[in-house]
């Protein structure tokens, strides 16, 4: 596990990786992943970055699971993403500011380079800048020399 300059252990965090977090896995092997990285943020007083486009995106999973709650479908109810939305916001997450040209221009390039949306670049982007490992399930961004 990566440390930020004071010694905590940190990481960037894309919204596969906190989904199958906070929703107990979409598969074993992901859950038991994430269950042990983000334990030993907790663990260890580190830190879980993100940039901000991230509160949309698992807002938006949530809110996918709640309207798919019927039966032969993968949901969760209202009040299961009530709870979930508790959780989320006890974790060490540190919300990255509103990027600024010169980030824009970085993520764009990103983007055209590594051919990810740039919602993805921008988590490659802030893990780049801060040296930090990106923790995620999305192929796009697992087939960049960043991701672990």
């Amino acid at each position: 596990m990566d440390e930020n300059t004071n010694g905590f252990p940190c990481f960037v965090a894309d919204t596969s990786f906190m989904a199958a977090y906070l929703l107990n896995g979409l598969c074993d092997d992901e859950f038991s992943s994430c269950m042990k990285d983000v334990d030993y943020i907790l663990e260890n007083n580190g830190q879980i970055y993100v940039p901000q486009l991230f509160w949309y995106e698992i807002y938006n999973v949530l809110l996918t699971k709640v309207r798919k709650n019927k039966p032969g479908q993968l949901g969760i109810t209202k009040a299961d993403a009530m709870d979930i939305f508790y959780d989320l916001q006890k974790l060490p997450i540190y919300t990255e500011p509103q990027s600024d040209g010169e980030i824009r221009s970085r993520i764009f390039d990103l983007a055209e380079e590594y051919d990810l949306s740039y919602y993805d670049a921008a988590y490659l982007e802030l893990s780049r800048r801060y040296n930090l490992p990106l923790k995620t399930y999305d192929n796009g961004l697992l087939r960049t020399s960043c991701s672990q």
